[in-house]
């Protein structure tokens, strides 16, 4: 089966859609699917490339920023051309928040070809339904609508898509690279850590992340546990803000802005915590915490969003009320503070994050495309 996966994202990009299509793709290969993934190209890459068995075609054209979105309609006939010429079974449209993915949709009904299209999001905000209404309305078009949990699913439902129409397929981890076995002292080394109680994030430095209140909440465990660190991987807009927090604070010593790293050195650094934090207000499903949780570290995390679907509250992560960074930096002391508590929350984590493997929702995903095909002949696709 040859499968065309569209959007404005995609390998070496930073950002959960990317991420999404980067392993999806690597096991469809597995699998015997041939992915195709078409996104858009940044200055200097090449138009045509091929990762692990993945050929990417990545298309000029204009392209906004924050967030990168692809505007320019002789982009989006160029990418037609290719799901047109490429002679695909399924479109994949691999983020409703994409202009690539919402085209690439359209033109995927306009010519009958079976598609489908991912749901990474949750409702933030009342008002945001129908501000998004307009550019959402891409979501009936689709056979099916693929929600990464089933918050997701509740806000394709807020929109107006019919129950039938949604099948729920949640994130994975990649456990050949986060797993306890993996040795963090090459990236103690570059980092320069010492052997100080260690917390660590991994996501976009853009408000939406919460990052600065996780510095904030920090500052608080740093009264307690004055030789703590805080190591915070990722790059964004909000950086210098960050930096000038830091320095307002007067933590330099203790908070590290290593901008982006490598799965591979996001693992070694999960490795080498002693706590895992997410501050984000609301997650879909909240990968990053999975992933760290497969590593063994005990993790923190929002009580919203698709968080509380994976995590049990002390039975392997403490949850805490979303924005509260008081019980977030006490969650924080807690675990620092007790050993105990952190193994057992650790091993039940990685047991948790066993459930949630890519190969997983590959084969899940793939049983979607099947019956796309099967049943797209005869009328619209119910999940």
């Amino acid at each position: 089966m040859r499968v065309a996966l569209v959007g404005d994202e995609y390998y070496p990009d930073i950002g959960g859609a990317s991420h999404y299509a980067f392993e999806l793709s690597l096991q469809f290969v597995k699998l015997g699917i041939e992915p195709i993934v078409i996104t858009h190209a940044h200055p200097g890459q090449s138009e045509e490339e091929e990762i692990a068995g993945v050929r990417i075609k990545r298309v000029k054209g204009l392209v906004l920023n924050n967030p990168h979105r692809a505007a320019s309609p002789l982009l989006f006939h160029r990418c037609h051309k290719y799901i047109q010429d490429m002679g695909v079974a399924v479109v994949h449209g691999l983020d409703i928040y994409s202009s690539m993915a919402q085209m690439a949709v359209c033109f995927a009904r306009r010519h009958q070809i079976p598609c489908v299209l991912t749901c990474h999001s949750v409702i933030e905000s009342p008002l945001l339904i129908y501000l998004h209404r307009p550019m959402l309305l891409t979501l009936r078009k689709a056979d099916c609508v693929i929600a990464v949990s089933q918050t997701s699913a509740r806000f394709c439902r807020s929109l107006g898509l019919p129950e039938e129409r949604i099948v729920v397929v949640p994130n994975g981890v990649d456990l050949s690279c986060f797993n306890r076995k993996v040795d963090g002292s090459l990236i103690r080394k570059q980092l320069s850590l010492d052997n100080s109680p260690l917390v660590v994030t991994a996501l976009r430095l853009i408000k939406r992340k919460n990052p600065a209140q996780l510095i904030s909440a920090f500052a608080k465990v740093l009264k307690v546990i004055p030789d703590a660190k805080l190591v915070i991987a990722g790059s964004g807009r909000e950086k210098d803000n960050l930096t000038r927090q830091v320095k307002r604070l007067n933590i330099t010593n203790s908070v590290f802005l290593p901008g982006i790293l490598l799965k591979e050195q996001i693992a070694q650094l999960m490795a080498l915590a002693n706590v895992f934090v997410l501050p984000s207000r609301t997650e879909a499903f909240g990968l990053a915490a999975l992933e760290a949780a497969a590593t063994g570290v005990p993790v923190v995390c929002p009580n919203s969003g698709g968080i509380p679907e994976v995590f049990q509250n002390g039975f392997d992560a403490l949850l805490y009320p979303p924005g509260d960074d008081s019980t977030m930096a006490e969650s924080m002391i807690r675990l620092l503070q007790d050993k105990e508590l952190a193994r057992k929350l650790g091993e039940n984590g990685i047991r948790t994050a066993g459930k949630f493997t890519w190969e997983i929702a590959a084969r899940r995903m793939l049983q979607v495309y099947e019956k796309v095909c099967q049943e797209n002949a005869s009328g619209r696709f119910h999940c």
